[in-house]
């Protein structure tokens, strides 16, 4: 039929219409025949769709879903991410038609406005690497080209984009926790408990009630608000309630630690969890089952088994000197009674200065010294420890198994960019403090024979009576896993847990100030699409690696 109209057309002297998508599929070649393709994502798309533009119809006017990606890109903050990143007003003013110039440079501009936000969400608005040497995301490989081209073929933006998000279900009880959180910060947060003396139970008074409806909005405290009242048992649960998801003693007293943190905005808490959904996206996508989540932060590690955490211990993390890195690591074997490698950089620093004090110490705490040039065994004492520098230090330490090793009985072995290690220590009285800054960077972790059994359960011949009887033999052994246990080195300050408990923990590194002057840096001020600004509920809601540590 439409071959017939144009021939009558044709024979009457009348041109047929012209589609507007022709000229514009000309000028938007032009625009990217030059793009490496290898690396450009948006000339991948039109490479494959012969530059058809993929944003209008016929007529040259915008398809619907360049509304529909107008307002996922007006929702950014919904998952963690800023809407002035992707000009939405200015795309705004580009929906209004035009001829072929315009056509294209519309089709460009939201195509590129798609590919940012998709790889904002899939991957994160910041390389950490080029941050901190000691923050690295995991390796992904993600067509973001082909994602684009599912949200115009399928008519469906907001499924595309959905798809790209971390899968976890951590990242999406997060995600809601943050519009939770932003929400009370719209409502006008939460009553600040005046200073004072610390509050404890059976006290009254006018800071008690503020304590009350502070619990009341932070959803600690279930008990409806009413009058003056006192500090009773159901007010006590909710402190301690709080103290707990805070990383806090729960004695259930509200002293200057837990006011401090009780005061806190909610739009500062809200922040909080935009980081660590940030972080969230410097993941893997698939993580196998079992894995290990080591959390600084928090103190802790845990084992996760098919979405659910399993075994959870405590953990001692670097010191502030001296930071656990935030990587994907892989877990390749469980040694027990392991020799400890000194680093260079802690034998000069540390071992070499105690060896000048004591001419027995390194005898006494059984390491033995290497000479880097001839290769040999040398004797400890006839080393002139005094005269050594970090210019002559020329030598290898090795501490023996033993009690004095800092590796403890059992190490396990990580394959990873920093060298670092998870291992068990003899410093066991450590683990009774709240803040444990105390190793150089390698994790030590409480109850490690239990980690051991749990990993070397499915290895046969590694029943728990192997480890068990490995560990009293006393002797080095090296137990390869048949599998590499994915573990993951993270710095959360703000998560949610298995059972839908929000958690705070303190930035000890200064990481957080880090990644937010970072991401503030990167955006950039421009107008916002109308009601960008209000709360909305999240979609779906019912620089170079550093040298080797060998740490301990």
């Amino acid at each position: 039929m439409m071959m017939l109209l144009i021939f009558i057309l044709g024979a009457a002297g009348v041109a047929p219409p012209q589609d507007p998508r022709d000229a514009a599929s000309a000028l938007i070649h032009e625009r990217v025949q030059v793009a490496d393709t290898a690396v450009d994502a948006r000339a991948r798309f039109y490479t494959r769709r012969d530059y058809r533009p993929a944003w209008s119809d016929s007529t040259g006017q915008p398809v619907a879903a360049a509304r529909r990606l107008l307002d996922a890109l007006a929702h950014a903050p919904a998952v963690g991410l800023d809407s002035s990143d992707y000009a939405v007003a200015a795309l705004d003013r580009l929906l209004a038609g035009g001829d072929a110039a315009a056509v294209a440079g519309r089709d460009l501009a939201l195509s590129a406005a798609f590919l940012r936000y998709a790889a904002d969400l899939a991957t994160g608005r910041v390389d950490p690497a080029t941050l901190d040497t000691l923050w690295r995301a995991a390796d992904r490989d993600l067509d973001l080209a082909a994602a684009l081209a599912r949200a115009v073929a399928e008519d469906d933006v907001a499924g595309a984009l959905a798809q790209l998000a971390p899968p976890q279900p951590g990242f999406s009880r997060l995600q809601r926790a943050l519009w939770w959180y932003r929400a009370i910060a719209a409502s006008g947060g939460w009553t600040v408990v005046p200073p004072g003396p610390d509050l404890s139970r059976g006290e009254r008074g006018e800071r008690v009630d503020s304590l009350r409806a502070r619990l009341a909005a932070s959803g600690d405290l279930a008990a409806p608000l009413g009058g003056p009242g006192d500090y009773d048992a159901a007010l006590e649960r909710a402190v301690r309630r709080f103290q707990g998801r805070h990383g806090l003693p729960a004695d259930g007293v509200a002293g200057a630690a837990t006011l401090a943190a009780l005061n806190v905005p909610a739009a500062e808490r809200a922040a909080t969890l935009a980081l660590n959904l940030e972080r969230w996206r410097w993941l893997p996508r698939e993580l196998g089952t079992p894995y290990l989540v080591v959390n600084a932060p928090a103190f802790l590690l845990e084992v996760i088994d098919s979405g659910r955490t399993v075994m959870t211990v405590r953990a001692i993390i670097g010191r502030s000197d001296w930071p656990t890195p935030i990587t994907d690591a892989r877990l390749i074997e469980v040694d027990f009674h392991p020799h400890w490698n000194i680093p260079r950089a802690i034998a000069i620093q540390e071992v070499v200065p105690l060896a000048r004090a004591d001419a027995r110490y390194l005898a006494r705490q059984r390491i033995r010294v290497w000479s880097d040039v001839s290769g040999r065994e040398l004797d400890p004492a006839a080393v002139d420890w005094a005269a050594v520098t970090e210019s002559t230090f020329a030598y290898h330490l090795v501490q023996d198994p033993g009690p004095a090793n800092p590796l403890g009985n059992i190490r396990f072995l990580l394959l990873d960019s920093y060298n670092v290690a998870i291992h068990d220590t003899p410093g066991r009285e450590l683990f009774g403090h709240r803040v444990r800054l105390f190793s150089h960077g390698c994790v030590r972790i409480q109850r490690a024979a239990d980690l051991a059994i749990r990993l070397l359960g499915a290895v046969p011949g590694w029943p728990a009576d192997s480890v068990r009887a490995a560990l009293a033999a006393g002797d080095e052994r090296r137990v390869p896993l048949p599998r590499a246990v994915r573990t993951l080195l993270v710095y959360r300050t703000g998560w949610v847990d298995d059972d839908g408990v929000v958690q705070f923990r303190d930035d000890v590194y200064g990481w957080d100030a880090k990644l937010r002057e970072a991401l503030s840096a990167r955006s950039r001020p421009t107008a916002q699409h109308p009601g960008a600004g209000a709360p909305q509920a999240p979609p779906g809601t019912p620089l170079p690696v550093p040298g080797p540590r060998a740490c301990p």
